[in-house]
């Protein structure tokens, strides 16, 4: 026996599918279809995964004959039992939902705090212009800058967790198995409808306070803190639902991730090609040369975004805006992430 009909009479005894092993394995389906039918071979790393998921022998994988090892029962499948979750993928969607719901609330909620802690902004007559309203407006919120900036930093906090942990999980788990039964999407769809109703009534309230503070009251800045705070909510509440949605089509999680892996293997083969070594021995430069190409392109494109919230800064201090550094200090921190982790995407 070599090691393709190995791994297949490893998995049959365990009762696994190929499915389920590719999730334990952080690999696609097709890759495991192909390591049992001998048109690939897996690399060290995975062999090595192999032998800890099968607890054997690397040399007994590899060139032995395990026909004769005894399967534990603590790592054998029940027969026909449904799929499970058995890499965490609904916890994991679960709390990005809630990290990426939570983001921009907290900046909304940044801004009714700072609108609601500032004096009460009287719109006088011949000052009903957009920008002159604006800037008397913005200009009477000094007080709650703070607010604003620490909004603002929360905000960029939790999506940049919340898109660290989701490139981590699809780089251990590229395919996921659909698990989901018909109960859980029937709930699901309920609390879609739910949060759908809630952002309905939220986004009325918000927009009717606003009107009455702004209106008859001549409270412009309450009228605003309200729109804020009630929008907040809102926009929680949908994309929550949206997420938790999302989360349910499994299919193109994995169609999305395949198309990368494809990518990946088909750049580690094309590497490994004797015509590419041949060249690369030849012509040292070009690793250097590639990662040159990969620097410029990141640099390239975080000047970009630093340009864009630069020109939106030049726009702020133009009209007199106090606040014309916080998009600087946006597109700074927005420049950096793509300056760190747009090389990893290559």
């Amino acid at each position: 026996m070599g090691f393709s009909d190995n791994l297949y009479h490893l998995r049959s005894m365990r009762n696994m599918t190929q499915e389920q092993l590719a999730m334990l394995m952080g690999v696609s389906r097709q890759a495991i279809s192909k390591w049992e039918s001998g048109r690939a071979y897996p690399e060290m790393d995975k062999l090595v995964r192999l032998c800890d998921i099968f607890e054997c022998d690397l040399n007994a994988l590899v060139r032995g004959d395990l026909r004769d090892a005894e399967a534990r029962r603590s790592i054998t499948l029940p027969v026909n039992a449904n799929p499970v979750d058995i890499c965490g993928y609904d916890r994991h969607m679960r709390t990005r939902a809630l990290l990426l719901a939570f983001a921009p609330a907290a900046f909304m909620l940044s801004c009714a705090l700072a609108f609601g802690i500032s004096p009460t902004v009287l719109p006088s007559q011949g000052s009903w212009g957009v920008i002159l309203v604006a800037q008397g407006l913005v200009a009477a919120t000094g007080f709650g800058l703070p607010f604003l900036v620490m909004g603002l930093l929360l905000c960029l906090a939790l999506a940049t967790i919340a898109a660290l942990q989701h490139l981590g999980f699809i780089g251990r788990y590229p395919y996921v198995a659909d698990f989901y039964t018909d109960e859980q999407r029937h709930t699901t769809a309920s609390l879609v409808r739910r949060a759908r109703v809630v952002a309905i009534l939220t986004g009325v309230t918000a927009v009717a306070a606003c009107m009455v503070k702004s209106g008859p009251l001549f409270h412009l800045s309450g009228g605003l803190a309200s729109l804020f705070a009630w929008g907040a909510v809102c926009v929680w509440s949908l994309i929550y639902a949206a997420l938790m949605r999302r989360r349910l089509n499994v299919d193109a999680y994995n169609s999305r991730n395949a198309s990368a892996l494809e990518q990946r293997e088909a750049a580690r083969v094309v590497a490994e090609l004797p015509a590419t070594q041949a060249q690369v021995a030849t012509n040292p430069a070009v690793p250097r040369l590639a990662q040159v190409w990969i620097k410029r392109q990141t640099m390239a494109a975080a000047l970009s975004v630093f340009a864009g919230f630069a020109v939106l800064a030049g726009v702020f201090a133009l009209l007199g805006w106090v606040i014309w550094f916080i998009p600087l200090m946006v597109g700074a921190v927005a420049a950096a992430l793509l300056w760190i982790y747009l090389p990893a995407a290559h």
